[in-house]
């Protein structure tokens, strides 16, 4: 009994002896023994308190031993539960296990054979646990993931955009199991991973996303390729890595730059054979999985200066998307204002008209070092100074040591701001002129009007 743990155990039978020789026997090992003779005191126990493990007689006077299996197991579903049987009976043992119960032992009782079934009992407790916890994870990973979809569209009109979109499509629909994202802090990159997800065929299988750099080098491997129990000192219990849990839907590695080389060989080896061998085990667990790596890093240099594998480089730049800053294609703004805009005002159930000329043509004139993460804040925080109605330049809060002189010749700017304002509106009304008016919260004559004065597509 030295390898199973201290564990409350509920003993039910109606023999004296029984509760003298595995009682004691159990107690002796370090377990807490609660010793009922009859159903009924079980289940009041069971209604008091949570057991690691139940051990049942067949025959207890009154209630039979099945039953009250299952009435156990209507209070307590993960509980291991061990019938007691005689050799006549073996045929109600092999009953309770089609029924659920974890293991059967016939009297008289070997002490040996009570460890082992014990042990494996627990085993298996410990398997429907981590099942549990692995649920628990994916159902999190997608709480997030929902929460998430409010930012989950790469918007924008410029080349750069459709561009970037035609990658994501192409990436999805061929079913690239290997896409490495470059850019900067706040570009997206993110985004463009869960696009990817969302428009395959794996759309509705997991997407976990871990951040490198948040991990320290022994948990982030720990965590990525689980761990067999025993393989390091506080591993009580096997664990499914990251991967496992990302089988058949999408890893995704945010700034995978910063790897460590232990982890960057055990990646490799994962990309080659498409398998994972969790930390101290030897079975090779297949996997059906697409890893999609970003960093916002310069890879070529980490490769000169030996930081990074140049094999693993290879490996994972099957399928390159470079997301550009968001000072490359400024005349996106407009419609990635409006876009942030319309999710605030979804998700806090308030009304906005958008923009004014003077608040766009600020949102124009300055360079974002934080890109579109940072495009985002202004714009929701320009939304909690206004509070309901039209955006005006008073409420765009710029850093004023990054902000950009006003642009000579301001007229021209406004009249830019405008015509991507218009036309990400009619855009979004799939170019109904009339749905587009009650978007912009103008008159239909105005908006005809703008249209033509500002030659819009």
């Amino acid at each position: 009994m030295n390898k199973t743990k201290a564990l409350d155990i509920l003993l039910v039978d109606d023999e004296t002896i029984i509760h003298q020789t595995i009682g004691d026997y159990l107690t002796s090992c370090g377990h807490k023994i609660d010793s009922k003779y009859r159903g009924g005191e079980a289940l009041e126990a069971v209604n008091k308190k949570e057991y690691d493990l139940a051990l049942v007689d067949l025959k207890i006077p009154d209630v039979h031993g099945l039953n009250l299996m299952k009435e156990i197991q209507k209070i307590c579903p993960l509980i291991p539960i061990i019938i007691i049987t005689g050799h006549g009976t073996l045929e109600s043992a092999i009953e309770a296990l089609r029924q659920g119960a974890a293991d059967f032992l016939t009297k008289p009782i070997k002490l040996i054979e009570l460890d082992a079934v014990l042990e494996k009992s627990v085993y298996f407790r410990s398997l429907q646990a981590e099942k549990r916890r692995l649920q628990e994870v994916i159902e999190f990973v997608q709480h997030s993931f929902s929460e998430r979809q409010a930012y989950s569209s790469f918007v924008g009109v410029s080349k750069t955009v459709q561009k970037v979109r035609r990658q994501i499509s192409q990436a999805a629909e061929t079913n690239c199991d290997t896409v490495l994202i470059l850019g900067e802090t706040g570009t997206g990159k993110e985004v463009v991973a869960h696009q990817i997800h969302q428009q395959s065929f794996a759309r509705h299988s997991p997407f976990i996303a871990i951040s490198c750099p948040n991990l320290s080098e022994t948990l982030l491997e720990s965590e990525m390729f689980g761990y067999c129990r025993g393989a390091f000192t506080g591993a009580h219990s096997d664990k499914a890595g990251y991967l496992e849990l990302a089988d058949g839907g999408t890893l995704f590695l945010d700034e995978i730059g910063d790897l460590s080389p232990s982890a960057q060989t055990r990646l490799l080896r994962v990309l080659e054979t498409r398998s994972v061998r969790r930390i101290g085990g030897t079975k090779e667990i297949p996997l059906n999985i697409r890893i999609i790596a970003a960093t916002n890093a310069d890879l070529e240099q980490r490769l000169q200066n030996g930081l990074f594998r140049k094999d693993l480089f290879y490996r994972l730049n099957l399928y390159l998307i470079e997301i550009p800053p968001l000072k490359s294609h400024l005349e996106d703004i407009p419609a990635l204002a409006e876009y942030f805009l319309r999710n605030y005002r979804e998700r806090r159930k308030i009304k906005y008209s958008g923009f004014s000329s003077t608040a766009i043509e600020m949102l124009l004139n300055y360079k974002y070092p934080g890109n579109v993460r940072e495009l985002r804040n202004i714009v929701e925080r320009a939304a909690i100074l206004q509070q309901s109605g039209v955006i005006q330049a008073e409420h765009i809060q710029l850093p004023p040591f990054t902000r950009d002189k006003p642009s000579a010749n301001p007229n021209k700017e406004t009249e830019n701001g405008e015509y991507y304002r218009i036309r990400s509106a009619l855009e979004e009304a799939k170019w109904n002129r009339r749905l587009a008016a009650r978007i912009l919260d103008i008159p239909y004559s105005t908006l005809r009007y703008k249209i033509e004065k500002l030659k819009i597509k």
